[in-house]
């Protein structure tokens, strides 16, 4: 294995980010990268909400996840073991204090019950064996596609029974959870630094006279949230993605889906554009913002229904062992 990169900077300079991945370069689509990326991610958020950590943890967690795999490779490296080795020091680095076991026993939690519903997933679920740049329709709400092609109404529930506590796969989880956090730390120069934008969003909205309405107090935290399944952490300072959550509002339509290809697009939220734009008093360029907003549209268009857990999600590729199966398999195809 080659030595690590220089330390890598809390925000990447644009011919940084324009440059190929390592995991580009191992042969790894982009949309397979980004949808392991946004399933660690995704992981990362539901073990915070499990083990009652405080949103900080959630987002210091997320941003050093998604900075590592500019500098690792994700054949090299397993998004199973630096899911929760992020987290692991993230509740470190924002004085939130964890007990490794419970930890180990969440992620457990969450990787089994994904790896069983990708068992009940039928056809659907081996996606990534054909090829992943295709366009490929989200799964049904209403039903279920089986092996033998039959609909029902889902796959069974799960039901998770917890490792002893003398058990070897405990004790081999915590090994890859020390290493993980070791090489964290190692390949991103101990730049630990993060700063989160929702305190600046919050204080943005109270600028704007917004904070009263709750719906779009919601609908803006939740938008930052899903910035961390993508890599805008680690484009954008936190003063830009906290306003890009509120232009957002201005740009999201009302009403169902149905509705808004018949009618006319009415934005959830308008805000002053004269003398001058709102976003200018925050220091934010509107290219920023709709740089911003492009890639949440990719996450929800493109990317999410790649990982929904009907589709057999990305568990599957999620350890190193399956992603180089995988990389073989579409070799010789």
């Amino acid at each position: 294995m080659s030595a690590p990169p220089a330390p890598l900077p809390p925000l990447l300079h644009p011919q940084q980010a324009a440059s190929p991945t390592p995991s580009r370069g191992d042969g790894i689509p982009v949309e397979v990268e980004d949808a392991l990326r946004a399933w660690g991610a995704q992981t990362i958020q539901d073990a915070t909400m499990l083990l009652d950590l405080p949103q900080v943890a959630a987002a210091t967690a997320c941003t050093l996840f998604q900075r590592f795999w500019f500098v690792s490779s994700m054949r090299d490296f397993s998004v199973i073991d630096f899911a929760p080795a992020a987290l692991f020091l993230a509740s470190k680095l924002v004085e939130a204090p964890l007990r490794l076991r419970d930890l180990l026993n969440v992620f457990e939690y969450l990787i089994k019950r994904a790896e069983h519903y990708s068992e009940h997933c039928g056809e659907r679920g081996i996606w990534f064996y054909k090829d992943p740049t295709t366009a490929i329709e989200p799964a049904s709400t209403t039903g279920h596609s089986t092996k033998n092609g039959s609909d029902e109404a889902g796959p069974p529930s799960y039901q998770h029974k917890v490792s002893g506590y003398f058990a070897q796969s405990f004790y081999d989880a915590k090994d890859a959870l020390v290493v993980g956090e070791m090489q964290i730390l190692k390949r991103l120069g101990f730049n630990t630094n993060v700063v989160p934008p929702h305190a600046t969003m919050v204080n943005y909205a109270q600028m704007l006279g917004i904070t009263q309405q709750n719906e779009l107090m919601q609908r803006a935290w939740g938008t930052l949230n899903d910035m961390f399944q993508t890599s805008l952490p680690c484009l954008f300072p936190p003063h830009v993605l906290a306003a890009a959550s509120i232009y957002q509002l201005t740009l999201t339509p009302s009403g169902s889906e149905a509705a808004e290809s018949t009618s006319e697009r009415q934005s959830l939220l308008s805000l002053p554009l004269d003398p001058a734009p709102w976003w200018e008093l925050l220091d934010v360029r509107e290219w920023e913002l709709r740089a911003v907003c492009a890639h949440l549209a990719r996450l929800y268009r493109r990317i999410a229904p790649l990982i929904a857990w009907r589709d057999g999600g990305a568990v599957r590729l999620a350890s190193r062992k399956g992603i180089r199966r995988w990389l073989d398999a579409r070799n010789q195809t």
